[in-house]
């Protein structure tokens, strides 16, 4: 019977075509290490949502945090919808290597259409020569010397602006669909069917048409602003810095930023400059409610100065600084990333991996088409790093010699985190964004007295650091009173 079958054409076929796929498996199964890297505890993946289904159950990066406890801070964990093994990176060395080779390690494709129905196709978007291309012209926009005047030359009247409120009403809807089962299932499904991600972005889903109003309100004020002549070659704000490179770059026949990528970086820097400034801020402020002692002793530094806070009187401030850094260590704005490789590579390891054969691994071996996901907050409360304490918010490690891990046993990037990224992808507006945020926490620390509330606050990633209660986005109850 078995002669038979495989004497019938189609049998046969279909019998040669399994024999090359087996093949063709075992030989790429033997140029890759993934499989001989431990694995997050199998008994909890499931059957079709692997262990990422876990992953979105708990808060922002906690679960990942659980397992490298198990297994280490390099490890593999079961994907979504039958996907291969994804490669969770929170070892110094791998992560380094990964953010210095930003062309071989990019962001998801199926990341890209979203961005892009949110922001634009502006600096986040971009990669390869075009990033390279925009940073470059923008950097300038980011300069020291323009920090205390870096604006669009627009007044949001304290959120009370008609463009601010639709901002926050589409933000909102975008932020708590992303909370919901389907905001997770829709993101796998875009990583799965990638060649359908732009259909999606299209399909009448709340959480799609939210970050597409988004984009529209930001989009008009954009044009707005560049139609009113508010932008001018005596400007100083990041608008009028951008719209004079590319008059620059255009009489030079120069590289230049077109007046839809002006417009899209804009968009850009108004959603994600506030957005994830605001994240970090209120889990820092909730981090001070519960510690009154931390609150009080960075009041009293502040009004110590006795007059109104200047850009030289902010950087003085040694405890507001060390309050800034925990507070960006334990809650990052965005608290993990991922990337894919797109080509074959060998990964360093600061910490060397043992199999279950009792080999020992110093580097790992992956193909093209490996996804890494990189827990920044993973990475920044690893006890063996920072000590039994890593998870607790103690901002008096920063100013205690021997407290904070030399540069060498800590990550490369700012202050020894990778809060910002590192690379050639590192965060442009880092400087402004820790200044911004000295600056809003002096103010309202020095005036009001920030108490803890009932509330249950959980710490969540939609699409941003958000803290949820009751299961609502972006609300984050404290008791306020003066401060005496």
């Amino acid at each position: 019977m078995a002669a038979a079958f495989l004497s019938s054409p189609p049998a046969l076929l279909l019998s040669v075509a399994a024999f090359l796929y087996i093949v063709r498996w075992l030989s790429n199964r033997k140029r890759q290490d993934v499989h001989r890297v431990p694995s997050a505890p199998p008994a909890l993946a499931h059957w079709l949502w692997g262990h990422e289904l876990a992953t979105f159950q708990g808060q922002a990066t906690e679960t990942y945090t659980k397992w490298a406890a198990l297994c280490g801070p390099f490890f593999r964990v079961k994907g979504a919808l039958f996907h291969p093994d994804i490669i969770v990176a929170a070892d110094h060395a791998a992560v380094q290597h990964i953010f210095q080779n930003a062309d071989d390690y990019v962001k998801s494709p199926a990341f890209r259409p979203p961005v892009a129905n949110v922001l634009g196709k502006g600096l986040v978007w971009a990669e390869g020569e075009d990033h390279k291309t925009q940073r470059r012209i923008i950097a300038p926009a980011f300069s020291l010397d323009i920090i205390g005047r870096v604006a669009f030359g627009h007044d949001f009247k304290a959120g009370q602006s008609t463009e601010a409120k639709e901002i926050h009403a589409s933000w909102e809807g975008h932020v708590n669909t992303g909370l919901g089962f389907g905001g997770f299932v829709a993101m796998l499904v875009m990583r799965a069917v990638p060649f359908i991600t732009l259909l999606l972005t299209k399909l009448p889903v709340e959480a799609i048409r939210a970050g597409g109003r988004i984009r529209e309100i930001t989009t008009k004020l954009s044009m707005r602003l560049l139609e009113s002549g508010s932008v001018s070659e005596k400007g100083r704000d990041i608008m009028s810095i951008l719209v004079k490179a590319e008059r620059a770059g255009a009489s030079k026949g120069g590289a230049a930023l077109t007046p839809q990528q002006i417009v899209d970086n804009v968009n850009t820097f108004i959603m994600v400059g506030h957005e994830t400034t605001a994240g970090s801020l209120s889990f820092t402020l909730l981090e001070l409610a519960r510690r009154p002692e931390v609150q009080e002793k960075l009041r009293d530094e502040i009004r110590r100065v006795g007059r109104d806070l200047s850009y030289d009187d902010i950087q003085r401030l040694e405890y507001l600084d060390a309050v800034v850094k925990e507070g960006l260590r334990l809650h990052p704005a965005s608290p993990q990333t991922e990337r894919v490789a797109l080509r074959d590579d060998v990964i360093p390891l600061s910490k060397p991996i043992t199999t279950a054969a009792g080999e020992t691994l110093s580097s790992i071996r992956v193909r093209a088409g490996q996804v890494f996901h990189i827990p920044f907050t993973t990475m920044h409360v690893n006890p063996s790093v920072w000590g039994p304490d890593a998870a607790q918010f103690d901002p008096a490690r920063w100013l205690t010699p021997g407290r904070v891990p030399p540069p060498s046993a800590l990550p490369h990037g700012w202050s020894g985190l990778v809060t910002f990224c590192d690379g050639p992808r590192n965060c442009i507006g880092y400087r402004l964004a820790v200044f911004e945020f000295k600056v809003i926490l002096a103010t309202l620390v020095r005036s009001l007295e920030f108490h803890e509330t009932t509330a249950v606050v959980l710490e969540k990633i939609s699409p941003t650091l958000q803290p949820v209660v009751d299961g609502r986005g972006g609300l984050l109850p404290l008791h306020i009173t003066l401060a005496q």
